[in-house]
């Protein structure tokens, strides 16, 4: 190789812009409930049934086929909102968490995602429709807003919260 030619790096494009320098993502801003105190109707035990369809919220990988999960409601917010609204969300019934929150975990990548931004006092005030590959790109957009505090991101088509980001400090 010549010292003006660059070596060629599949994908390089797409991986740095997925980077999420400034960006910090929270799985599950607010605490879980405590699943022995909730009524039976609000808790199933589920088993993945096929790859890609079953994505935990606490370590933001999707469950391979035959994993446990907990099916459950949960509330993302950490403040009183009108925008309140518990939705379904899957736990794994092990304990796990993030291997890495460096970059968009590919659970986002490959969904159609609804990124919401609110202010300080948990007023809306934007939201996006997206492919997860545009992700990193949207939040830093949003978040360069001062008006924007976070961010709640939710699958697209079911609404289900998938992860809050925030301002790297």
């Amino acid at each position: 190789m010549t010292p003006t030619q660059t070596p060629h790096r599949p994908h390089a494009d797409r991986l740095e812009s997925l980077s999420i320098e400034s960006l910090l993502l929270r799985p599950l801003p607010a605490p879980l409930p405590d699943l022995a105190c909730l009524p039976e109707h609000a808790v199933r035990s589920v088993t993945a049934d096929q790859e890609g369809a079953f994505p935990c919220r606490r370590c933001l990988q999707d469950a391979e086929q035959g994993e446990a999960l907990w099916l459950l409601s949960y509330d993302p917010f950490l403040g009183d909102s009108p925008y309140r609204q518990p939705g379904p969300i899957y736990v794994h019934q092990r304990d796990c968490a993030p291997e890495r929150l460096d970059v968009i975990p590919e659970q986002q990548l490959r969904r159609q995602l609804g990124v919401r931004a609110f202010d300080t006092a948990h007023l809306m005030v934007g939201a996006r429709v997206i492919h997860g590959v545009e992700l990193a790109a949207t939040a830093r957009e949003l978040l360069a807003s001062p008006d924007v505090a976070y961010l709640h991101v939710h699958n697209a088509g079911p609404g289900c919260f998938a992860v809050r980001i925030d301002r790297a400090p």
